[in-house]
Parts: C-alpha cells; structure tokens; sequence
C-alpha cells in the first residue's frame, strides 16, 4: 500500500472537480460549500483502537478526543463547531458500559464546544472504530492552505514537544519527571481544539492548518498548497521542555517536529496585521507564537545560527 500522502494524490486524478467546492481537494483535510449567505465547512476524521487507543486514555476521552481533532480541522478553516455526528464499529465483545461510555466522550466533546451530537451510524467490527463526522460555519473569513505569501510570518498557538513526551512515556516508558508527566499525559489525554483562536485568526491569515500530524508536516503540507517555503527562525519549545531534553542529551527536533497530536493552529501573516491579531488575542488571554518567515524557495527550512536547513525529516533531525 502507498504512502497516505501518495494516496489522496492518487484520489486527487481520479475525482471530477466540484465547481462549487471552495477548498482544495486533498489538500484541506475538509469542504466548504456557500449555502445561502453563510460558508459551512464539513470534516471526517477517523480513530482505530489498533491505532490510536493509548494506554490508559479509557473510551470516554478517546471518543472524545475524536471529536476534537475533527473539530481542530475546522477552526483551522475559521470555522465554528456546529454538529458532530459519527460511525461507530463495536467489536462484538464490547460490554454495555464502555459504549455509554464512548457515547458520552462523544457528547462531552461536542458539549465543550457549544455544538450538538446528532447521531450517527453503528456497525459490527473487530475493533472498535470511530469514524467522525463534523460540520462548521465560518465565523469572519474562510481560510484555506494555500494563500500564503513571501514576508508573511509564520505563528502558532503554542509550544511542541509536549505531546511527544508523553508518546515517549506513555508508548516506551521514557521517565519523566512528575509535573511534566502530569501535563504530558493530560495533553495526549485531553487535547483541546484552539476554536476561538482559529476565528480571531481568520480575520487576518493568509494560510492556516492544524498540527495534528506534527509542526514539520504541517508546514510541509503549507508550503505544497502555496508552492511557497517556510524558513523556521525560532524553534517553539517550552523552556522546561528544552532543559528536560537538554539534561538527557535528547536531540530537540523530534520533539519539536515530529510530536504530532498538538491541535495547534499553525498560520501565516502579513506582518503588518500582526499588532492587530497580537492585541485580540491579549485580550482572550490565547498563546500566540512567531516561527519564521515565509519565503519564495518551496519546501521547510531552519535557521541554525548562520546556517540554513533544507531537507526532510531525517536531514533536520541529524543537525540537532
């Protein structure tokens, strides 16, 4: 089997395009569609036990961490929650009680951010499967992959390296210390898609997507939508985090870019919008971060002191 990547662009030559669509296919993670006066955007996302049921996570946070990453998806859009709705394969084996409790992982998710869980579908499977079904509408502007621009700043809504540290606990026993083990386990645990954030950052980004699959393929994925480079200048790592690796002799890039499951909103724009979206999030009390810069050269690029980075995975991992 291909790669996902090669996957959906595979399904890209093989779809006739929908005139009407105002995203792009295999590129968004999502559809938006103008319906009377107001643009409604519509996500899938899906979670497999086998795949992503982590140790100790229990039904009722894992279904609801499936409403949130579908939700992410959406705020990156500028758009706000709505309906959620879900296909659900019950292995046959499946007590009572854990599926009251992933129908209320499911309604609690959709509770926390003032939209509705209106059902779904049920099915027999051998394992259990949920696969997400959200609908959204855009709040101010709808905000795609691609319009990002040379000069525009690249931002996020927080730090990395969080999540990855608690895959490394929760997945290879790595020892933590216990505060930051209590906020690791809580951020894979109990991830929280940045909704409000994402509507303040429609007003003004030029490109926008959530980092569910870590900081590098999110910013991968940025520049193959614009044709356009992303230049990182200042690594978003949590100084307790940077001090933890550096104490292990950890290298700093795979915590950073290749954690994955952050639900950060990573954006570009213009520079000189920025005092204005650095004022409105002040007022919400919302983290705010400037990464870099975009630049005219495709692919992802760090600055390491006078030297720039180009690469992939591997190149960037083995110059930290």
């Amino acid at each position: 089997m291909r790669p996902e990547r090669e996957l959906i662009d595979l399904i890209r030559k093989l779809l006739v395009k929908d005139p009407d669509e105002m995203l792009e296919l295999g590129r968004d993670d999502a559809s938006a569609r103008r319906l009377s006066d107001d643009i409604y955007v519509f996500n899938t996302d899906m979670m497999e036990s086998s795949t992503d049921l982590l140790p100790g996570i229990g039904l009722e946070n894992f279904a609801r961490k499936c409403v949130v990453s579908n939700f992410s998806d959406l705020a990156a859009k500028g758009a706000s929650p709505l309906f959620f709705m879900a296909s659900i394969g019950l292995p046959i084996s499946m007590r009572d009680s854990d599926f009251i409790s992933i129908i209320r992982g499911l309604e609690r998710g959709s509770s926390e951010y003032k939209a509705y869980f209106t059902g779904g579908d049920l099915g027999e499977s051998e394992e259990l499967v949920i696969a997400g079904f959200s609908v959204g509408r855009v709040v101010n502007r709808l905000v795609s992959r691609k319009g990002s621009r040379p000069g525009d700043l690249i931002m996020t809504t927080g730090t990395f390296g969080i999540t990855w540290l608690g895959f490394q606990h929760l997945l290879r026993g790595m020892s933590l210390p216990e505060d930051l083990r209590n906020l690791a386990i809580k951020a894979v645990y109990e991830p929280e898609a940045k909704v409000n954030e994402g509507i303040l950052i429609s007003r003004y980004a030029t490109s926008s997507i959530d980092s569910s699959d870590g900081l590098y393929w999110s910013l991968k994925e940025l520049s193959r939508a614009s044709g356009n480079g992303f230049l990182v200048n200042k690594l978003p790592l949590d100084p307790k985090i940077s001090k933890f690796l550096e104490d292990k002799r950890l290298g700093k890039i795979d915590a950073i870019f290749h954690g994955g499951e952050e639900y950060h909103i990573v954006f570009t724009v213009p520079e000189e919008d920025l005092p204005h979206l650095e004022r409105e999030f002040s007022r919400g009390g919302y983290s705010l971060l400037e990464i870099g810069v975009v630049i005219d050269k495709p692919g992802v690029f760090i600055s390491r002191g006078n030297e720039v980075i180009e690469g992939g995975w591997e190149h960037f991992k083995s110059q930290y």
